[in-house]
């Protein structure tokens, strides 16, 4: 049925305890600016290669079919979806495009409220706020690859590329999270939120985590991305790390291989010249990233979604040469990543959108309230030493416990 989608402006920045209910909410947070959603008022789920276009397909045909009233006009206003999606084609969780029925936002220019309905005059009550609550003892046990099995896929893969099998594998191991109450999004964000004020923060669909790296933000055609790629822990401080990384071989080749992988998908994308400014070093609590930001305008037919989808997987979260680099993951990784490194994120009915990719995540059982599954990589070379691989998943690992902490 048509949506109609009605935004106002709101008196003030919404607050935790504004979102009724603990568990199948959309949230997306960032410094300065932010969406909250709940409810759905449309759902649709894909699946296969051409998955990024056929949700941007629907969404398009949403908007279209719809009656939008927007006076605010901000990026996040008027009709907008949530989406998260498969890195694989094949994995067994569906990326799913998800419209709620309201949706609370803001920016530096002030908040909004969105209500979205089949009904062009519906009958908007206040729902009864559950209580925030705390998830008590938490442990954590191997998931589907425990460290001993991570490293042996290190050492594999090594040799692999030393024969010249491929330049670059990421690995990634997984980790259970089981909590003694039910997990609540709420308080899993806001702790997230506080924690990496500088990430973009979010949880689409029970796929929650705070991400340092954007595939595609898009405004008014204008798109901007940005890679990382060579990594640090900071457990020596942040200048150890730094200097470290500034001068390992190994992580500043491994950058090079990501930035040209985006940079070739974006020249196919743009409609004039690709600027970058990079490789500089982004300083997070736990970990130093290389870091390369590329910004361009999109040609005619592109969306922040399809260009996203022409991207994954990068150099960054796969390898290179991408196909080699998925067969040898398919094979000695052997999880299923699910929505792990994938694109995650909101578009609206303006064209404006932010899709970035979902790293230092979990994924919430949405059978089991106390169960999550966390996910950690990291970029495999010629180079690489395998303990200190596993470290650097340890390092990346710590960012998501930050919010079972």
């Amino acid at each position: 049925m048509p949506l109609f989608a009605v935004t106002g402006l709101a008196t003030s920045k919404p607050a935790p305890g504004d979102i009724p209910h603990p568990r199948n909410n959309l949230m997306w947070v960032t410094e300065h600016s932010g969406m909250i959603g709940w409810g759905e008022a449309a759902r649709a789920t894909f699946e296969g290669d051409d998955r990024f276009r056929r949700a941007q397909r629907w969404f398009d045909e949403v908007v279209e079919a719809a009656t939008v009233t927007d006076p605010v006009a901000r990026p996040g206003t008027g009709l907008t979806a949530f989406g998260t999606f498969s890195f694989s084609k094949n994995s067994r969780d569906v990326s799913t495009i998800i419209i709620p029925r309201r949706i609370l936002g803001w920016d530096e220019h002030g908040a909004w409220e969105t209500t979205i309905s089949t009904e062009e005059n519906p009958v908007i009550t206040d729902e009864l706020v559950e209580s925030i609550r705390d998830f008590g003892h938490v442990t954590m046990a191997p998931g589907e690859l425990d460290e001993d099995a991570f490293t042996d896929a290190v050492e594999e893969t090594v040799e692999l590329l030393a024969k010249g099998e491929a330049k670059k594998v990421v690995l990634a191991r997984d980790l259970d999270i089981r909590t003694e109450y039910d997990m609540d999004e709420r308080l899993l964000i806001a702790k997230l939120a506080r924690a990496f004020p500088s990430c973009w923060t979010y949880c689409v669909d029970g796929m929650m985590g705070a991400t340092p790296e954007m595939l595609a933000s898009v405004r008014s055609g204008h798109l901007t991305t940005r890679v990382l790629a060579g990594s640090w822990p900071t457990t020596q401080g942040q200048d150890a790390a730094e200097y470290a990384l500034r001068t390992s071989a190994k992580d500043i080749a491994e950058h090079r291989y990501a930035s040209d992988s985006v940079l070739h998908a974006l020249d196919l994308q743009a409609s004039g010249p690709v600027r970058a400014n990079g490789p500089t070093i982004l300083h997070l609590p736990n970990v130093v990233h290389l870091a390369t930001d590329f910004e361009a305008d999109l040609a005619p037919g592109w969306t922040g979604l399809t260009a996203a989808g022409a991207m994954h997987p990068t150099a960054a979260v796969g390898g290179t040469p991408t196909d080699t680099a998925l067969e040898i993951i398919d094979r000695i990784e052997g999880l299923d990543r699910g929505r792990y490194a994938a694109p995650v994120g909101w578009m609206d009915w303006s064209g404006n959108s932010d899709w970035a990719l979902a790293l230092r995540c979990a994924q919430l059982s949405s059978t089991d309230p106390r169960l999550a599954r966390a996910f950690a990589g990291g970029g495999i070379m010629e180079r690489s030493n395998p303990a200190q691989e596993l470290s650097e998943t340890e390092a990346k690992f710590s960012a998501i416990l930050k919010a079972f902490e």
